[in-house]
């Protein structure tokens, strides 16, 4: 009995034990991998594994070639990936490429997958995977983001990555992979875009071991200190939040006096951010399959005269001023309905149809801000006598865009902002540099703005009146209580 117990219990030991471990790989089946391969992989990627696969040429970045044996997300000192990085990969996908998350397979498939990929280069493989320990863990802290700070512009990150992290650095446009193929510098303020995982141990692990087959080396020799790959990880982590906790309903705020024009003001800068995602415009040629811009912030204020509308948005190049000539303008849109009907009825999505046109307020990078109608993407006119105002600020990758508007409208083409309204509006912005005009651009659906109203100042007078009336009601009861007593 007692020797059952004891098997019973080394039994256990092992399962704990391999549960915990921190490769925790299962054996997969190569043969079963294949067929998942076919069903779900190889139009990217494809039969051969070769990343020649139909759609392959639509795709910016290319999908990975296999049959090289180098991938770029590993925790290996090697350049071997453990087979639990390959599950990850899968199971994760990779942001800020077409490769989703499969995490939607059962487990069982996404292991299969993992020996069917490795037998795409299988002498690649015949070298065992050695695990890349990081330095001891440095907690984050204002000293330790100062100092990582440092590092990062000690090893001249600021030349790929830009000086505030947004992909803007000088040496963008001479970066290519292994291949030949241009590529871009990762947005380290958008960390939810991070491949292999935004979080301060994973950006850590890819600052030490480096992203394969991209300019992206290993830093472990190359910052003073050990510690500093922790010092320089919290920095990054930093520079942007995890998570883009994207809005839903889109609100502009109630102000007394007026509103400033400028877009740097503190006005702007206390107001929290409403980030709204934008995808690339697929309907009708010419399509946008790698779409530049992928989310705009909105910040929204309205007095009793006029409307405001504060938009930022990320993008590596100013195009369209006097220093790129060559390049199409960098533009950005608002779109509303021209007039807002009654129950779910809007326009269609893409700037309109032919029976149903909708208002744009339009930022142009060198000519300003204008009022158009449309009735789609290529029927754009501008609308006489507009009264829009616009400033914008270009600085370290990012435009800062202020457009004002009176909130009533000059005539039947332009809608009225009236408060507790809840007004159809939809974004659409083209990156100038990156070939981006007419219907090759960024856009969203359409969403709701409401315009907040004014709070009155009974919130600061009522409760108070009412504590006061309670307490006076409870010494009455306390005294009356006293009386008959």
């Amino acid at each position: 009995m007692r020797a059952i117990v004891l098997v019973g219990a080394l039994a256990s030991a092992v399962f704990l034990f391999a549960s915990a471990s921190p490769a925790g790989a299962q054996a997969g089946d190569a043969q079963a991998g294949r067929a998942v391969y076919e069903r779900k992989c190889a139009l990217c990627h494809g039969e051969k594994g070769d990343g020649k696969g139909p759609g392959a040429d639509l795709l910016d970045p290319r999908p990975r070639d296999f049959t090289t044996g180098i991938y770029k997300i590993r925790t290996t000192v090697n350049k071997t990936p453990t087979d639990r990085d390959l599950f990850d990969v899968i199971t994760r996908g990779m942001p800020g490429t077409f490769m989703p998350a499969w995490d939607v397979l059962p487990e069982k498939d996404r292991w299969n997958l993992v020996a069917y990929l490795k037998a795409f280069a299988a002498d690649k493989f015949k070298e065992a995977p050695k695990k890349q320990e990081l330095p001891k863990e440095v907690a984050s802290s204002p000293e330790s983001i100062r100092r990582g700070k440092e590092m990062y512009e000690a090893i001249e990150c600021n030349k790929c990555h830009g000086a505030e992290g947004r992909a803007d650095g000088p040496s963008r446009p001479e970066l290519k992979d292994e291949w030949g193929h241009p590529i871009r510098p990762a947005n380290l303020t958008k960390r939810w875009t991070f491949r292999g995982g935004g979080g301060r141990a994973e950006i850590a692990m890819r600052l030490t071991t480096g992203v394969l087959g991209t300019p992206m080396p290993s830093f472990i020799d190359s910052v003073e200190k050990p510690d500093d790959i922790w010092h320089l990880a919290n920095y990054l982590a930093s520079l942007g939040p995890e998570s883009p906790h994207y809005a839903t309903l889109l609100t502009a705020e109630a102000v007394n006096g007026d509103i400033p024009a400028d877009p740097v003001a503190e006005f702007w800068k206390r107001m929290a951010p409403q980030n709204i995602p934008l995808v690339g415009q697929v309907t009708i040629d010419p399509r946008n399959f790698n779409p530049s811009i992928d989310m705009v912030a909105l910040r929204a204020a309205w007095n009793d005269k006029e409307v405001a509308f504060h938009v930022t948005w990320d993008d590596p190049t100013q195009s369209g001023a006097d220093a790129a000539k060559k390049a199409s303008p960098d533009v950005v849109s608002l779109q509303f309905p021209q007039k807002v009907a009654e129950g779910a009825d809007r326009p269609y999505f893409l700037m309109g149809g032919d029976a149903d046109a909708v208002y744009l307020l339009r930022w142009e990078n060198g000519k300003g801000a204008t009022e158009a109608s449309a009735n789609g993407p290529t029927r754009i006119v501008p609308l006489a006598g507009g009264e829009v105002t616009g400033q914008a600020a270009y600085a370290n990758g990012q435009y800062r865009l202020v457009l004002k508007r009176p909130l009533v409208s000059k005539g039947p083409d332009r809608p009225t902002f009236q408060p507790a309204v809840f007004l159809p509006i939809a974004f659409q912005a083209w990156d100038g540099g990156a070939g981006e005009t007419g219907a090759k651009m960024s856009l969203t659906s359409w969403y709701y703005l409401r315009l907040e109203e004014p709070q009155s100042s009974r919130r600061f007078v009522v409760p108070p009146v009412v504590a006061i009336l309670t307490f006076a009601a409870m010494l009455l009861v306390v005294r009356v209580a006293n009386r008959r007593a």
